[in-house]
């Protein structure tokens, strides 16, 4: 059995379509009783046969019989980008920002998840100073620990104090976002933001 091509041990003849191939597998596989070496033998066949015919279809050895629904074509070249890696980024870019573990993303969003939470469910704005004093205080101690920079972590998070509270002001002030419905007070709102990017700076800022 071993010294019989794969052709033979299913029974079709070497110029068998691939539908013939596929047929005589199944058929022989029926027949095999559950016999589980002879089951092997036939996969093996079967295997040896796609192989080959691959192999000689990539050498153009054999052609594609025009009934086959699809026809092999070679794969057009997939354009190569250049990656987005901090090596191929601007020198300031990459001693700027990282790419943080996942527990320094959840420790982080741990933290200002749970000053945003209070923020949102304070009733009033007197509260919100001190929500925002600890977080500057977070940004700056979880910057600050990463390279022991206090320049920077206290420029990264004054950023985005900065940020958060002119871009608050332009999404309430002159678009007129209507926070109102959700419940939110235009100080909240900027708080929240302010929060977010807060997280932004002390998460991916080294």
């Amino acid at each position: 059995m071993s010294q019989q091509s794969p052709y033979d041990r299913l029974g079709v003849a070497e110029d068998a379509t691939f539908e013939e191939v596929q047929a005589a597998k199944q058929r022989v596989l029926a027949r095999s009783g559950g016999d589980i070496q002879l089951q092997d033998s036939i996969e093996a066949a079967y295997d040896e046969i796609v192989m080959e015919r691959l192999r000689l279809r990539q050498q153009g050895k054999i052609k594609v019989p025009e009934g086959i629904r699809f026809p092999e074509k070679p794969l057009a070249a997939v354009p190569k980008f250049p990656s987005l890696s901090v090596a191929n980024s601007p020198s300031w870019l990459g001693d700027t920002f990282e790419r943080p573990s996942q527990s320094e993303v959840l420790t982080t969003a741990g933290v200002y998840t749970v000053l945003s939470g209070v923020a949102a469910l304070s009733a009033g704005s007197t509260i919100l100073p001190t929500l925002i004093a600890f977080g500057t205080g977070f940004s700056l101690y979880f910057i600050n620990q990463k390279q022991r920079r206090f320049k920077r972590a206290l420029l990264g998070t004054l950023l985005a104090l900065v940020l958060g509270t002119v871009v608050a002001g332009l999404l309430v002030n002159t678009l007129h976002l209507p926070i109102g419905q959700i419940g939110l007070s235009g100080e909240t709102f900027a708080s929240l933001l302010i929060f977010v990017l807060l997280w932004v700076t002390s998460t991916f800022t080294k």
